[in-house]
């Protein structure tokens, strides 16, 4: 199928703003809008974009897409399209832009930085971690750091999306010595942290979810 790309072109030392770019590219509707963006940098490769493992994994095609955050590995083609077989593409949002598609990802790891993101191993741990444990934690895990839950809930000056994952999996983690302290981190109230918790699952392109006994234990501290 012949597919149109919307494409925001933007060199912060060259050009004035941002501006869209029509790159037209053929492509079958069961490859992916990363496929299809491939397609268009061989006729310009001065586009810039990120892109790695192609599987969902590194969380380096996160972009707006049709103006939701998603990663352009995950999003068919055929899903993407709307009306005139056209995808607009963006970088994401709560993020200076680069060039083009690419932004600057630093903040996302100072977030991390700022919630002691390492286990603390504590001293008198056994060593012993009971299934249920593992397998809730084994999810929460599954972040990819993309940037996509800061590009689509936002943020606010205490509550970067990204850290806020890093935080609340570490809380509760049996190994963990500051556990639970770890909330005191955030500085962000239960009410905010279960609102937190609900939207995550629909927006995290792994479909993270965190255990809602996080927000009791926050409501105890």
């Amino acid at each position: 199928m012949r597919v149109t790309l919307e494409i925001c072109r933007f060199t912060p030392e060259r050009d004035p703003g941002p501006r869209f770019e029509a790159f037209t590219v053929s492509v079958n509707g069961t490859r992916t809008v990363l496929d299809a963006l491939l397609s268009a940098w061989q006729q310009d490769p001065g586009l810039s974009f990120r892109r790695s493992c192609r599987s969902a994994i590194c969380g380096s095609c996160a972009m707006l897409i049709n103006g939701r955050p998603a990663l352009a590995c995950q999003t068919l083609v055929r899903n993407a399209v709307s009306g005139g077989n056209s995808v607009t593409l963006e970088p994401l949002p709560h993020f200076r832009p680069l060039k083009d598609l690419v932004v600057d990802l630093e903040p996302l790891f100072e977030s991390l930085k700022a919630v002691v993101p390492w286990l603390v191993l504590r001293g008198d741990y056994d060593g012993r971690m009971d299934p249920e444990t593992a397998a809730k934690l084994e999810e929460s895990a599954a972040c990819i750091l993309c940037g996509i839950c800061r590009g689509d809930l936002g943020e606010t000056a205490k509550g970067k999306p990204e850290g806020v994952v890093k935080a609340l999996r570490l809380a509760q983690d049996p190994r963990d010595a500051l556990g639970e302290h770890r909330l005191r981190l955030l500085e962000l109230s239960p009410e905010v942290l279960k609102l937190f918790v609900d939207r995550l699952p629909r927006h995290c392109p792994k479909g993270i979810k965190i255990s809602e006994d996080i927000v009791q234990a926050a409501r105890k501290l």
